[in-house]
């Protein structure tokens, strides 16, 4: 956000409503009740209402609206460009190709049976559950929730960035993405993972060198392409 920033964009960095974070403690998990009650649906929403919030309600500066996501925030990211025509571009660093990575059929029916799945944050040290209604969420919304059926549909300039040494999501989620729209930019980082050199939380004052690369091809790209933001 401060090298964006720095460039003279106006920069929005965002919280999903639901992603575990309360308002008091911005870099802790203090509310898990809403991390289990966290879906897709709930994240596009997120989306639409701090762009409505942009145009209608701040008094901010900008000529065009972009958007910026990194891992599944990506597929997020691309869903939104495709349904609202307000964002001008979109940026995905290390994005997911598809949302369906819930395991298999046999880990999806004791999801169902026990009403919850469990991931340990080993950061963290926390059992964090989400409730089975995420996955009845995307199975309800398979359609709009399609990555494929959004990167095909944009009509907007797209540059994905990946890493080849991505141990989260590998290299090939970026080619599919680059498949489904040939007109998109790809930047391969030959040696990043998955964070681009970064952790959290970080605390150095300057970025590592992948994850200035990654923001060195981002604002190339939206200078080339009539930057977003700028005043």
């Amino acid at each position: 956000a401060a090298f964006f920033a720095n460039k003279g964009y106006t920069f929005i960095k965002i919280n999903f409503s639901h992603n575990g974070i309360g308002k008091e403690r911005l870099m802790e998990f203090t509310r898990l009740d809403l991390f289990s009650e966290n879906n897709y649906s709930k994240e596009m929403a997120d989306v639409a209402r701090v762009l409505s919030w942009i145009e209608q309600e701040s008094d901010l500066l900008y000529d065009e609206l972009a958007i910026i996501g990194h891992s599944r925030g990506g597929g997020i990211a691309l869903l939104s460009a495709f349904e609202n025509k307000r964002i001008h571009k979109v940026v995905t660093w290390a994005s997911i190709a598809q949302f369906d990575r819930f395991g298999t059929d046999a880990e999806k029916a004791l999801w169902r049976e026990s009403g919850y799945k469990n991931f340990y944050n080993a950061r963290t040290q926390q059992d964090m559950k989400i409730g089975y209604q995420f996955l009845e969420d995307y199975e309800q919304n398979k359609d709009r929730l399609n990555i494929e059926k959004a990167v095909s549909g944009l009509q907007v300039p797209q540059l994905i960035i990946h890493g080849k040494n991505d141990e989260a999501v590998g290299f090939s989620s970026a080619q599919r993405l680059q498949k489904w729209n040939p007109k998109a930019q790809l930047f391969l980082l030959e040696n990043a993972n998955h964070v681009f050199g970064a952790q959290h939380p970080y605390e150095r004052e300057i970025l590592p060198e992948d994850l200035l690369k990654v923001c060195q091809k981002t604002h190339d790209f939206l200078q080339k392409e009539n930057s977003f933001f700028k005043k």
